[in-house]
């Protein structure tokens, strides 16, 4: 056998390899349960913390335009809701129909009227408005595949003050390291579409809570607080 053969055929089994490696990864990443499945994993006792502690620190008002994406089902999402009622809107954002129809039952039985659903896209959280106040990604951000591309389409919905959340864990804070992000790299993704962390939370001991916004939105914000106050 030439030389010039051998390594062709080790380029073909190469890109062969390589090929099957990309596809299981990307299988893998948006492999996607049953919602039967989620619901019980995300209603676990274990997981379900805090919830009171992380609305206080965002200090919705009623009003407010929020989107819960990657609602799941619905822990945060009902809430939040009830926080921003009568007359602000609470958008539970997800890619699983099923998922979203447990979010709205839920939300029926416990009279919850201003929570609406929207079945977003991988890429693209697909809302219907454009003046959200906050868009809220707890432990979602790491179950995307396209990061960058996720939280740069999110941003075309926001209000120009408006904030982007990311409640999240550090890798080297978990054994999974392949599951979790680093706050360094969500900086970064952030930073690409001028968003900067703005506000950094001590509500949890194994997870970093951020808000992220344009620097003069930051400014915009903190003068509607204090008109608040006042």
């Amino acid at each position: 056998m030439t030389r010039q053969r051998k390594l062709r055929i080790l380029f073909y089994a190469s890109v062969w390899l390589l090929g099957i490696g990309l596809a299981d990864a990307s299988a893998f990443q948006l492999q996607q349960r049953p919602a039967e499945d989620y619901i019980k994993l995300m209603d676990r006792p274990d997981r379900v913390v805090k919830v009171d502690e992380v609305i206080a620190k965002l200090q919705l008002k009623p009003g407010d335009i929020v989107a819960d994406v990657g609602s799941g089902s619905g822990t945060f999402s009902i809430p939040m809701a009830k926080a921003i009622a009568p007359n602000g809107i609470l958008y539970a954002v997800d890619i699983d129909q099923k998922m979203l129809d447990y979010v709205a039952e839920r939300a029926k039985k416990e009279g919850v009227t201003n929570l609406r659903t929207v079945l977003g896209e991988y890429d693209d959280p697909k809302m219907p408005v454009k003046d959200v106040d906050v868009a809220f990604f707890h432990r979602t951000l790491h179950m995307i595949e396209h990061r960058q591309t996720y939280v740069t389409s999110t941003a075309k919905y926001l209000k120009p003050d408006g904030r982007i959340v990311v409640i999240d864990r550090n890798r080297v804070d978990s054994g999974e390291s392949w599951m979790w992000l680093e706050q360094s790299d969500v900086d970064t993704w952030m930073a690409a579409i001028s968003f900067y962390p703005a506000e950094k939370f001590s509500v949890f001991d194994d997870r970093y809570f951020v808000s992220y916004q344009r620097p003069y939105g930051k400014s915009v914000l903190l003068k509607k607080r204090e008109a608040r106050r006042d």
